[in-house]
């Protein structure tokens, strides 16, 4: 061989050298360059779906894939779902692999990645998908989602399109699921706190509301208060000269006894509002001790059966004979209930069902009181609270106001549905135990001892078992 010969050789070699070095390079600078865009599709948007559907679609031209999917893992049943796929010729939404099975199921369980380049001859291939697809696959690699150490599912592209799955596809595929898994973490994450600031939200409303009303009743009170001491004492007077007129001058004359019975009705209505306005501004102060619920209940229920039975009323009580003490005005949470129970009764002019359910669920005391009677119009629901309103021809319209004051001070929950012609469900939740003030910040609760005559179970406010 010749020396110019040879230095032809040479210099070939060398160029051949170096156009591979050279493509090398572009094909580095084309990986970098995907991964860099890749990155920040990933990390451009809190939108998940639209996140992993840009994500695999980029790993799978990326790898020169048929298809691809995104496993996820169900926390709570251990399970793994398809959260996004391409390339199949049927939708394989709902589909569930367990832990260990398949190829996905066994990169979740090993935390490794696998490389299938013929799954044939792969014991842990399931062809289950293919089934139900339609789709044939040959080959794959299959990488996990980790965070903080712990798989929340895995990116699987099926069947290179030329040749078969390298280890270049491999690294570039581990680098792609980091991203994935922390953009999956983050949207959970970001979810949760969206979660968490709307319930903030809506608790922030719910006590704005609540002090909102709370300032305007307080209010209320001061004024009626002071309104009926002003106007009881003239009322007295015109009831009691009105009964004297009609004893003294009016057995002779029907026409003047009747004008004296209607001063004497419309006297004796203004003294029911005035009772009720009363009742309203002392709700403020409250003497509350540890008291037996069920002597309350059974009480109730006792009233209620005389007067129900003439209107035709049947009366459902469930009523556990072991409830626990709690803490609060016996008083006032027994007119709150009679109220309540009172309401129902009148609202079933034509005979009905009363029915009472008292449970303990969760640290609270749950009594629920439901009637089949004329229900409540829709538009009046959200107003039942308020002071002076009423759909009643008597009273002053402050009976839910008190019964929802009442509530509230005792750190409790009230809830009304309705539907109208049909009947009403109230719901009232009371603690077991209350810690300290009420959002009002007007009613203190001083452990009280347990009066002798009591006989009811009192739980421990730490842990719901009764105490010894």
């Amino acid at each position: 061989m010749s020396i110019l010969h040879r230095i032809g050789l040479i210099q070939c070699f060398e160029f051949l050298e170096y156009s591979m070095k050279e493509a090398h390079r572009d094909n580095t600078r084309k990986e970098l360059d995907t991964l860099i865009r890749f990155s920040a599709i990933v990390n451009s948007s809190l939108q998940i779906e639209e996140v992993l559907s840009h994500a695999i679609k980029w790993a799978e031209e990326f790898v020169e894939a048929e298809a691809s999917t995104i496993y996820e893992l169900d926390e709570e049943t251990g399970e793994l779902f398809v959260r996004v796929a391409r390339g199949e010729k049927k939708p394989i939404e709902g589909l569930r692999l367990k832990i260990g099975e398949g190829v996905a199921g066994t990169v979740v369980q090993t935390g490794e990645p696998m490389v299938v380049q013929d799954t044939s001859v792969e014991d842990s291939f399931s062809p289950i998908f293919d089934r139900i697809t339609g789709f044939v696959t040959r080959s794959m690699i299959c990488v996990p989602l980790v965070v903080r150490g712990h798989p929340i599912g895995a990116l699987q592209v099926l069947n290179k399109r030329n040749g078969q799955f390298t280890s270049n596809d491999l690294e570039l595929l581990k680098i792609m699921a980091q991203q994935i898994a922390v953009a999956m973490e983050n949207a959970k994450l970001y979810g949760r706190l969206q979660e968490r600031f709307e319930l903030a939200e809506k608790e922030l409303s719910r006590i704005q509301q609540r002090l909102i009303r709370s300032e305007r009743l307080v209010a209320v009170g001061n004024l009626v208060q002071g309104i009926a001491h002003e106007i009881r004492n003239p009322i007295t007077t015109i009831g009691g000269f009105a009964h004297r007129i009609k004893k003294d001058m009016c057995s002779d004359n029907d026409k003047l006894a009747g004008y004296a019975d209607i001063i004497l009705f419309e006297a004796q209505r203004l003294e029911k509002v005035l009772t009720d306005i009363h009742e309203f501004a002392e709700l403020l102060s409250a003497e509350p001790t540890l008291s037996d619920l069920n002597t309350i209940m059974n009480n109730l229920k006792k009233k209620f059966l005389e007067m129900s039975r003439d209107r035709g009323i049947q009366i459902r009580a469930s009523i556990p004979k072991d409830l626990p003490c709690i803490t609060m005005d016996t008083e006032q949470i027994e007119f709150a209930l009679y109220n309540i129970l009172e309401n129902a009764v009148e609202s079933m002019n034509e005979g009905g069902i009363l029915s009472i359910e008292v449970r303990v669920v969760s640290g609270r005391i749950v009594i629920s009181v439901a009637d089949t009677g004329c229900g409540i119009d829709v538009e009046n629901l959200d107003a039942v609270y308020d002071p002076f309103f009423s759909s009643k021809t008597t009273g002053a319209g402050l009976g839910l106001t008190m019964v929802h004051q009442i509530v509230v001070n005792h750190c409790g929950r009230i809830s009304i549905e309705s539907e109208k012609g049909k009947g009403t469900t109230v719901v009232v939740e009371l603690p077991l135990f209350q810690p300290g003030y009420s959002e009002l910040g007007d009613f203190k609760i001083e452990p009280q001892p347990l009066p002798d005559s009591a006989s009811c179970p009192v739980l421990n406010p730490l842990n719901g078992e009764v105490m010894p």
